[in-house]
This record gives structure tokens, sequence and C-alpha cells, in this order.
């Protein structure tokens, strides 16, 4: 198994202050709280499909399209930086299709009904046939689609890097309406806010650091709040200098919206009319946001991975991973896998966030899909791997 050593794992640990914030009243509670029993249980690697030749990356590539199992089919879909789409058996790892795009896929695939919806580089939304790889259409915009696709009812919902949210009718591909925001001047981050579908609502944010809620019948804004007024002076005067995006996907927990701006911090918003229940300035350069139903997790380039409550902000702890570029957490059955560019997959156990171990060495930019027996996901060296988890009876 290609994990990281005990010594490694404490290497990376470190104590609540070299994170950057604080942990509230509770935070002892659940340090004692935890459960040392909960171990991640990976028997091993199953297999690992090269997608992309080494020499072909650039120095510094980063595949950051995460795996999509299908459990009914047993098989694994995933985009790749050599402008495909793959269907990957999943129980040894052999190719059953590929479908080549204009440009790298990074986005992770969506699937409803027997059709993938995937967005490319290449600005266009496709929609293949998941049982061989053939398109039914494409939908094509002018800057590249990331994030996953939502799909509901007669309508696929994607946002692009142009700061554009469309709604494309999910059996023709044409388009129904488009929303768009002018990007700002001045400094901005390098990515943009996938899509939430809630409440009847579509959630995003965008580079001019609005949070807006839609209405997903015609695109009209129900409410949207401005964090850029909360960033004023966070890091310079000057608001050129600012980075006032908001580049996380909302995440609804405990009756709250979830964003989070650069400068601004981390906001807990009424989903239904915006308003601000609680925000903590404090935690800044967040880069991701994930729930589990009582928790929430945070990634951040200044404090690392954060666990709080979603109710009222209080910071449970705080963990080091040793990298500024940490994915979207996974919650599952009491552990924490968070993905990290430089390092690998991590396991936390998520009631302490005490380290377990770190799978993989060529670093990860995606989040991993984890089932109850498997994790899959696809290092930056564009090589999509299958780990097991080990039965009670094995």
């Amino acid at each position: 198994m290609s994990t990281l050593r005990p010594w490694a794992l404490a290497a990376l640990t470190c104590a609540l202050g070299c994170a950057g914030v604080r942990l509230g009243s509770r935070g002892h509670f659940e340090r004692s709280g935890a459960e040392p029993g909960v171990v991640s249980n990976l028997a091993g690697l199953r297999w690992r499909v090269p997608l992309v030749a080494f020499s072909d990356l650039e120095p510094r590539s980063r595949s950051r399209a995460t795996p999509l199992y299908d459990p009914a089919d047993r098989v694994v879909y995933v985009g790749s930086l050599d402008r495909g789409v793959y269907a990957i058996r999943a129980a040894d790892g052999a190719v059953l299709w590929r479908f080549q795009t204009l440009g790298g896929v990074e986005g992770t695939p969506t699937l409803h009904h027997g059709v993938l919806y995937v967005g490319s580089s290449d600005g266009a939304l496709y929609a293949l046939n998941a049982r061989d790889g053939t398109m039914r259409w494409r939908f094509a915009t002018v800057a590249e689609i990331v994030h996953a696709p939502v799909v509901d009812g007669d309508s696929v919902y994607v946002v692009n890097g142009d700061d554009t949210v469309f709604s494309v009718d999910r059996a023709s591909g044409e388009q129904r309406w488009r929303y768009r925001r002018e990007p700002p001047g001045g400094i901005t981050g390098g990515g943009h806010a996938g899509l939430l579908h809630a409440r009847n609502r579509l959630f995003t944010g965008f580079a001019d650091g609005h949070i807006v809620a839609l209405d997903p019948r015609d695109g009209a804004v129900v409410w949207e709040r401005d964090t850029g007024i909360d960033s004023e002076g966070a890091d310079g005067a000057n608001e050129a200098h600012r980075t006032i995006d908001v580049d996380t996907t909302p995440v609804m927990a405990d009756g709250n919206l979830f964003a989070a701006s650069y400068t601004a911090g981390l906001y807990a918003l009424d989903p239904d009319s915006g308003s601000v229940r609680w925000r903590l300035d404090r935690l800044l350069n967040v880069s991701a946001i994930a729930g589990d139903g009582r928790y929430l997790y945070v990634t951040s380039a200044n404090s690392g991975l954060v666990k709080l409550s979603p109710g009222d902000g209080e910071i449970f702890w705080a963990r080091d991973l040793g990298s500024r570029a940490l994915a979207v957490p996974v919650v599952r059955d009491g552990l924490l896998f968070v993905s990290s560019a430089e390092a690998a997959v991590w396991v936390l156990r998520a009631t302490d966030g005490e380290p377990i171990e770190g799978i993989g060495r060529e670093g990860v930019s995606s989040p991993p899909f984890v089932t109850a027996s498997h994790m899959f996901f696809q290092s930056n060296r564009g090589v999509v791997q299958a780990w097991r988890f080990a039965r009670a009876d094995d």
C-alpha cells in the first residue's frame, strides 16, 4: 500500500495556533470525544489506469476531474487532460469507451437516466449516452466548464468561467435562459464557484464578490449579497488589490446557506432572503466547504482543514495538512477524505481531525469519490486509482 508513514503524518499535524483560528468553548469536548477505534480500513490498491502520458503533462499540471461511480452498472466515469471522457469498469479498471472533446475535461460528470452530462475547457457542455459514449448534443459557451452540471426536471444547469449561468433543455440541448455578471477589474482568483440547487433556487458565487440566488424557471435574481463591502481594507485599501471572489460552491447545512469570499471570510446566510446570520471574518482564503448534516468542514490556505458548527460558526478544531491547495472534503462513516495538490489523499478522523493515513504520492487536486467499499480518485499525473476498503469478514 502506498501510504505515508506515521512520522510523516505527525509532521503534518499542527497545533491549533498554527492554523490562525481559535477553538470555541466546545473544542475540548470534541477532542475528548474522539474515537480511537475508527480507522480507514483501506485494504490496498485495486487498480490504476494512466489516462495521460506523464511526458505529455506540463510541469505544474493538475488533473481536477473527480471520478463519478455508478453503482448500478459498476462503471467509473472521469474526464482527463487529454481531452477525453472515459468509462472505466470498476471491477478491474478496463476502459469501456472514450469520448473526445475539444479541450481538457476537468469537470465532474453528472449521470441522469442513462445520460452523462459533462463540461470541458473547450467551453462546451456535452450530453453523452452512458452506455457507449455516443454524443446526444453539445451546447457551446465561451468559457471553460469545470463544475458538475445540475439536472432538475427537463433542465440542465451549468456555470462557466465567464461568470455565466445557463439553463439548457435536457432533451434538445437548446438554451432556455442565461444569467451573467460582469467580471470585476483588478485581481481575481483562479477558479469560480459551482451551482447548488436547493429550496427551488440556484445558488452560486461570482468573481465580483456577490452571492446570488436565482429562480431556476427563468434565471431571475431572487436576492444577491455583496461580500465586497465587507472585504474593504481586508488586504489593502485599493479595491484593485483585493481578491473579493466568491469561488466556493455554496453548501446548505442546519438551515443556513454557506459561501466564502477570499478576503471577507465565511458567511452563513438566510437562504430565503440572503441576509447575514453570522460571518467568520478571520477564516480567510477559503477554497472549499462541505457538510455532513451535523458539522461544517472548510479548507483554507491560511487555516488548513477546519471543523465548525453550522449553527453559530464555533470552531472545534483546525489541522494544517502542509498544503495551501486542498480540495473539497468528503465525509463518510466518521472519516474525512481530503485531497492535497502537493501530497496525497488524507484520511482523518472527523471527530478530532487526527490524520490516519495518506494515500498516494503524486498529488491530488480533486476530491475523491468514496463509497462504502471503495475510493476512486485521479492524481495530478492523470492516473485514476481505485482503493478497496477491507470488509469485516476479509
